[in-house]
């Protein structure tokens, strides 16, 4: 995709239930707050381990396949264009739950995520030409069961992160001259805690919150150059942009999550999750070459709201379901927005199905659809080339999940 999705997306993460209850999938982001029925949840609540009284294990693939037509056009030059792009980007993730005792039980999740595009000669070459962006995030947590209606759970976060970019510097003091690069590389690591609680009406009935702190890492890093003229040279040189050393912020900001999970009479249930992502406080450094010197746009962006909702119920002895939809609001306003995140609202439908392989082993399969705004972007002006207009005219993205428990309850 031609934008880090990381995530974000940006974007989600009792007392032991008798021996007949069982693992149910979850489709879309869906039974993230309160389902706690299988090791997911020692990266969503952990709070919910208390339920389990036997150790468990998930491994899981998540891919991104994205479709997408993306127009432009440069004030200065008039060029306008139109470019199809298709990606399909692998993730892979691994949650654990383990007992100690009666009272504490010990979780961890483990996801590494990496997103690289190369965008090749196009308008906006000079605020973006290729990326390569990778995170490897490691989650342990200790829950601990209050009494039998109340679970806590507190996590440490932990991240490693490092930023490749690549992009194309005009030689606009130096006529004639072809047109010179200049590569940014950096990386770094950050820690963060969250906070988590399950409380349990009934059998049926349960209520989950989690929080995750703010993150806020500086990547240490330096931007080197080739293909310079002489006077774009000295022009940097003299602001000290040579062979310094640069420090590109990178926040990513709290969250907060709260749901409900109900099973009705008949086993089936449904989970609803809201989740506030404090976003205002987001930050990624995008720096370009205005003419004068090395400059740094950044984006005001603003606080998310998300809702899902899932309904899910047994097929057979072996097979159960879900359906789920997903609805993100806007988090940055279109005249902030920046070629290197070119995020918007979003909202997501899927199915998902799990089939018991064997009483302790079960596969899961999801699949989800995502429909993503157009994002409109202007960027500032670069002195002689002018400013670049562009926005989606399609875009589309499917997600695939696949994944395996051992051990759940």
């Amino acid at each position: 995709m031609k934008n880090n999705l990381a995530l974000t997306i940006i974007i989600l993460s009792c007392v032991a239930t008798p021996a007949t209850t069982q693992a149910r999938p979850h489709a879309v982001a869906s039974g993230l707050a309160a389902a706690a029925d299988s090791a997911l949840t020692a990266g969503s609540n952990p709070a919910g381990m208390t339920r389990f009284d036997a150790p468990s294990y998930q491994a899981e693939i998540f891919g991104f396949f994205s479709d997408s037509r993306w127009k432009e056009a440069l004030s200065n030059s008039g060029q306008q264009r139109s470019t199809d792009s298709s990606s399909a980007t692998v993730i892979p993730f691994a949650a654990m739950v383990r007992p100690i005792n009666d009272k504490f039980v010990f979780g961890f999740t483990i996801l590494g995520a990496g997103f690289s595009d190369d965008l090749g000669d196009w308008p906006g070459k000079y605020f973006m030409e290729s990326y390569d962006s990778l995170n490897i995030s490691a989650f342990p947590s200790l829950a601990y069961r209050v009494n039998e209606k109340l679970s806590v759970a507190g996590s440490l976060s932990l991240t490693y992160a490092s930023f490749e970019q690549e992009r194309v510097v005009s030689n606009l003091l130096d006529p004639g001259t072809s047109e010179g690069s200049a590569r940014l590389e950096t990386d770094g690591l950050a820690a963060g805690f969250g906070l988590s609680m399950l409380y349990e009406v009934n059998e049926r009935t349960r209520w989950g919150l989690a929080y995750n702190s703010e993150m806020d890492p500086t990547l240490d890093g330096e931007v080197s150059y080739s293909g310079l003229g002489p006077n774009t040279t000295a022009v940097l040189d003299k602001g000290g942009f040579v062979g310094a050393k640069i420090d590109v912020e990178s926040r990513t900001p709290a969250s907060l999550m709260i749901g409900l999970y109900h099973e009705f009479n008949n086993g089936h249930a449904i989970t609803v999750d809201l989740a506030w992502s404090h976003f205002s406080r987001f930050k990624l450094s995008e720096l370009y070459f205005d003419g004068e010197g090395l400059a740094n746009n950044e984006a005001a962006y603003e606080d998310i709201v998300a809702l899902s909702a899932g309904y899910s119920w047994a097929l057979s002895n072996r097979w159960s379901m879900s359906v789920a939809a997903l609805y993100v609001d806007d988090m940055v306003e279109n005249k902030q927005r920046t070629m290197t995140l070119r995020l918007d609202s979003l909202w997501s439908v899927g199915a998902a199905a799990e089939w018991q392989w064997t009483e302790k082993r079960a596969i899961q399969i999801g699949l989800s659809y995502i429909s993503l705004g157009d994002a409109p972007v202007t960027t500032p002006e670069i002195s002689g080339l002018g400013s670049l207009s562009g926005e989606y005219t399609s875009r589309e993205l499917v997600f695939l999940r696949v994944g395996m428990s051992v051990g759940a309850l």
